[in-house]
């Protein structure tokens, strides 16, 4: 079956950019440090290609007040962060 995939871009506290992709049900991968938006979206397209080829489109996630922050470091109780380099 596939699954949900979605991402957030977030602006990095040394002017970079993150970001943080979500595999439903429990997965967060983190990959910090683009230098610009440009660099990180090119790995969102690779994230694309792979995730097709799997059946798992990849969409960017609504902004919404309800979403669970997610911190480097910390993971949510009911799964798992992966921080990519």
């Amino acid at each position: 079956m596939p699954r949900r995939v979605s991402y957030r871009i977030s602006d990095g506290p040394d002017g970079r950019f993150d970001a943080v992709v979500t595999i439903e049900p429990d997965t967060v991968v983190r990959r910090d440090g683009f230098v610009s938006l440009a660099e990180l979206e090119e790995w969102i397209d690779g994230l694309r290609v792979l995730m097709a080829a799997l059946g798992a489109p990849v969409a960017q996630a609504d902004p919404t007040p309800s979403a669970p922050r997610v911190e480097v470091g910390r993971s949510r109780p009911s799964g798992r962060v992966r921080t990519v380099d």
